[in-house]
């Protein structure tokens, strides 16, 4: 594999400290960096070890939770919407983007996520170096190293191929992995294969998992969940287990995040999103967005905030892609082995501007406005991601249980999540019950599961693990279409189901305008997106294309700015989908 060049900036937020009496100018680091050579300011740098860019509207909007409003709907019906930034006219018809590196574009995600990679390095020399003089840095090293695991798993979740199989996935490109700060001007880099490229995430991963198991890491957070803390290092390891498909250490990492808790009223009741009070208490989708992140909620367990527009891009009144259509349809108003089709509106708070006919969403992926000028109304729009929570860390472990054949805990599994979410066949008659009280009418058994979920419908696709070189028991197919039909609700505006369908080879169907449907088969090579441009400017390999040449040379970026710079729309045009 060639070597290429590419250039990787790292920006600190580090205050500087000036001169003290009787110092020279040659006492002074000459290009005023910062020394980090204390615990505290390792700690202080660690904050800065998180993206603050957010990579779920580039998987959203590539997966089949999105339709072009401007294609025929049923009736033949089209409509003329123009998209918030062209940059999503080119993720949905899975093109290059070319046209901005600003908020949530390729090259924003690229940057910010090697920038919190750097960060990581950094930190790593300085802990070596306080290690030496006899400091105890365990619970600092475990942070640095399982942040610098997710945010190349990150990475590798957009831009490569999912994990096949070890000897499948040395022919697909993966990351340049990043283990030591840069320190030369033009350094030579060359992309490691996927296979490289996960067990460099694994080894960093195992390292800060048996570091943080002698550590207490929480004792200096002062909000633990903005922060790698023990249920989130191993619910990271669920997740990333669930798609190397080591089956049993999903379970053995997941059981450390869902213990103490046996059935499923239990897990319920103790460990996932309190739904109802979402539901019932909040009045408006700012404060039900509150509920969603709130980091005193149980089922969160790494909260990342972010400079994103995302949240605008899923309103419906914002933008020519949405959930609308089949997408809002097969998900959020969809049917389900225990609920008919649109009971989820009577569970789950869905709003729209006004009708569902251009789209919903979920108010977790609400918007947080910081204002520069409060009387004319300008700022930027942030967003907090719930990168890991209980909820989709019990859907790995069903999963993983489904595919060992441990069906009765699997069921187990899912029917708690039904019951978080007050999903049951009561509520056709009623909208009253409460998830965190009635439990009679949830009675999801394997029967039923059997029943809905039959090969060739749009709730049971085709999986191609064969071709991607792994078995699924035959008797286990229904229960796993269960489980990625809940992970698709649990996941969405999250971006998670695009690796659901990269890992099984599920096929995808986009239609763009009036042009005629683009279908994603199996082996795809869209399905790894494409660099950023300026990274493939700098030289390093792109992800190859059928029998298309990558544009290296110039691009249009800057073209838009995605980041509104004006406050929203008011929030009440926005109405909750009751019926």
């Amino acid at each position: 594999m060639k070597k290429n060049i590419i250039y990787i900036v790292a920006l600190f937020s580090i205050c500087l400290t000036g001169c003290k009496e009787g110092e020279g100018f040659l006492d002074k680091n000459p290009d005023l960096r910062a020394s980090i050579d204390t615990q505290e300011k390792v700690r202080l740098l660690l904050v800065d070890a998180y993206s603050d860019a957010n990579g779920s509207a580039l998987m959203e909007f590539s997966s089949d939770n999105i339709i072009d409003n401007n294609a025929p709907d049923a009736v033949g019906h089209t409509k003329s919407m123009v998209p918030i930034s062209k940059m999503y006219d080119e993720i949905f018809a899975w093109k290059p983007v070319v046209s901005s590196d600003q908020q949530d574009s390729p090259d924003f995600v690229w940057r910010n996520h090697y920038r919190a990679i750097a960060v990581c390095n950094q930190a790593l020399d300085a802990i070596s170096e306080l290690e030496a003089q006899g400091k105890d840095m365990t619970a600092e090293k475990s942070e640095a190293l399982l942040s610098r695991a997710y945010h190349h798993f990150l990475l590798a979740c957009i831009f490569c191929h999912a994990y096949k199989t070890d000897e499948a996935s040395r022919n697909d490109l993966g990351l340049v992995y990043m283990t030591k700060p840069e320190t030369t001007v033009s350094p030579e880099y060359h992309r490691a294969s996927v296979t490289e490229t996960y067990d460099n995430i694994e080894k960093d991963l195992e390292e800060g998992l048996r570091l943080m198991a002698i550590s207490a890491p929480e004792a200096y957070y002062s909000v633990p969940k903005y922060h790698f803390n023990i249920k989130a290092a191993h619910a990271f390891a669920a997740r990333f287990y669930l798609y190397k498909r080591e089956w049993s250490k999903v379970l053995r990492h997941a059981n450390v995040v869902l213990a103490g808790y046996e059935t499923s009223e239990d897990i319920m009741k103790n460990l996932l999103f309190d739904n109802y009070n979402a539901h019932v208490k909040c009045t408006s989708v700012p404060s039900e967005g509150y509920a969603w992140v709130d980091p005193a909620s149980p089922s969160n367990l790494l909260l990342m905030p972010s400079s994103s527009v995302t949240p605008y891009s899923n309103y419906p009144d914002e933008g020519r892609y949405q959930c609308a259509g089949d997408a809002l349809n097969y998900t959020l108003l969809g049917a389900g082995p225990i609920w008919d089709d649109r009971a989820l509106i009577r569970s789950l708070s869905i709003w729209s501007a006004g009708s569902d006919q251009y789209g919903s969403f979920l108010a977790k992926n609400t918007y947080f406005f910081e204002y520069t000028d409060k009387v004319n109304g300008y700022g930027f729009v942030h967003a907090i991601t719930r990168h890991l929570t209980t909820n989709e860390t019990l859907l790995c472990r069903a999963e993983a249980e489904t595919m060992l054949g441990m069906k009765k805990e699997a069921i187990r599994d899912l029917r708690a999540w039904c019951l978080a979410y007050d999903i049951n066949e009561e509520k056709s008659m009623s909208y009253s019950v409460n998830s965190k009280g009635d439990t009679t009418y949830c009675n999801l058994t394997q029967d039923k599961i059997d029943a809905f979920y039959r090969e060739g419908n749009v709730y049971a696709p085709k999986l191609h693990n064969v071709e991607l070189g792994f078995d699924i028991p035959e008797d286990a197919k229904t229960l796993l279409w269960c489980c990625l039909h809940f992970r698709r609700i649990e996941n969405i505006h999250d971006g998670w189901r695009w690796m659901d369908l990269k890992r099984y080879g599920i096929e995808i169907k986009h239609i763009v305008g009036l042009e005629a449907p683009d279908v994603l088969t199996w082996d795809d090579p869209r399905r790894a997106i494409q660099l950023p441009q300026t990274v493939l400017v700098a030289g390093l390999e792109p992800n190859p294309r059928n029998g298309e040449t990558t544009d290296t040379g110039t691009s249009t970026l800057h073209e838009d700015n995605v980041a509104p710079a004006f406050a929203p729309a008011n929030d009440n045009i926005f109405t909750r989908i009751t019926e």
